[in-house]
């Protein structure tokens, strides 16, 4: 295997693999510590309709369903249906989402390098080393694409996320729900500081997978989070009679970080805490800064010049996308951390009224949600009124 390369890509995921596949006339290496990539896989798997239009890719190989809706269950049991006939995303497998990019990756003419983990970063002659057990290789760009424990970022940066989520699920069998629609349900005994879900993972509704956020680190163990998932009074109806295949767990980094370039250095997905802080998704954010990061590295191999003057701009750029959408979901996630269940009751109650669901399912956006802050507070002036408390977190 060469030793010099243009590009070098810490991590096989989503992120590294989305960069790989559309940079153009660049060497490149993908260093991934998994032996097999996607495996495990530590994601719920849901994914806007917009985001796969965006990344440009979309197959049968990692396509397992198509979501119309949601119902919503309050911590009390009451439920609320949001949605209708329009399409608006799918739930994805995503060990072979990942191994699908990493396919596109190698067609663009990436070599890959698995079950290799990197164990130190530094700043050499040409630009950046890279030291793995035994052997050592020289790029004149390096992107941490490797995740929440980020060797990349520690580095160079020397960022931690705002707040970590922890979550745990299991893939499962045996169930029976509406495939057009996954299920949400709220409960500080369930999911303390977020929520959980069921999603249909096969369009005849036998198949999900289920799962659970709340905060890192978490109030119990996992086996006692998996259990309260599967024995909660709003949860357990659905879930009494499933087989578990397979269970899954892994930590979600929430918070805008101030800088993602170096010299020499750019960080993508969860390396740079490009996550949707008020549903913990990452797919999106990828979608949009991979295409940034590839644009910015073409025009650095362009110019040979691998400066931050140059590589700040791939920030800028996935931060004129992305950067709104996170710095208002942690306000809102610290206001919401701080509801107690009648708090969160009375604000679902609102989806009682049929002009709230109108307004949602007009202006809802999975992964814009602040587009709906405006249009609800015009039908719900009340709102306004937890204006004063939520400023107060500030």
């Amino acid at each position: 295997m060469k030793k010099d390369y243009d590009v070098l890509i810490i991590g096989a995921g989503a992120a590294g693999n989305a960069v790989a596949s559309k940079i153009g006339n660049a060497e490149t290496l993908v260093i991934e510590k998994k032996k097999i990539i996607g495996e495990p896989a530590e994601c719920a798997g849901l994914v806007s309709k917009n985001c796969i239009d965006i990344m440009g890719f979309k197959d049968e190989r990692f396509i397992q369903n198509e979501i119309y809706g949601a119902y919503i269950h309050s911590p009390e049991g009451q439920e609320y249906h949001i949605g209708g006939d329009k399409l608006h995303a799918y739930a994805i497998d995503r060990g072979e989402f990942d191994r699908f990019l990493a396919e596109k990756g190698k067609e663009n003419g990436a070599d890959y390098l698995l079950g290799v983990r990197v164990e130190r970063v530094a700043r050499g002659e040409k630009g950046i080393t890279v030291k793995t057990k035994g052997e050592g290789f020289e790029c004149n760009l390096l992107v941490g694409a490797e995740g929440i424990d980020s060797i990349t970022r520690r580095t160079f940066f020397g960022y931690e996320p705002e707040e970590v989520l922890f979550g745990i699920g299991a893939e499962v069998e045996n169930i029976d729900v509406d495939p057009r629609n996954v299920h949400v349900f709220f409960g500080n005994k369930l999911a303390p500081g977020f929520f959980a879900w069921i999603i249909p993972t096969s369009r005849k509704g036998k198949s999900a997978r289920i799962g659970l956020c709340t905060t890192y680190p978490p109030p119990y163990p996992s086996k006692k989070l998996l259990h309260n998932l599967l024995n909660y009074p709003t949860t357990r109806p659905f879930l009494e009679n499933i087989d578990i295949i397979k269970v899954i767990a892994g930590r979600i980094p929430l918070g805008y970080i101030r800088e993602s370039a170096e010299d020499n250095v750019m960080l993508i997905g969860d390396s740079a805490f490009q996550v949707k802080p008020v549903s913990g998704g990452g797919i999106y954010p990828i979608a949009i800064s991979s295409k940034a990061c590839a644009v910015t590295i073409e025009k650095a191999l362009e110019e040979k010049n691998f400066s931050k003057r140059i590589l700040k701009r791939y920030h800028e750029m996935w931060s004129s996308k992305l950067k709104k959408e996170i710095v208002l979901g942690m306000w809102v996630r610290r206001f919401f951390n701080k509801l107690k269940d009648d708090e969160i009751e009375k604000l679902l109650a609102y989806l009682k009224r049929e002009d709230v669901i109108e307004t949602i399912n007009m202006y809802g956006d999975m992964d814009h949600p602040s587009k709906l802050i405006l249009p609800l507070c015009r039908r719900i002036p009340s709102l306004l009124s937890l204006l004063p408390r939520f400023l107060t977190l500030f």
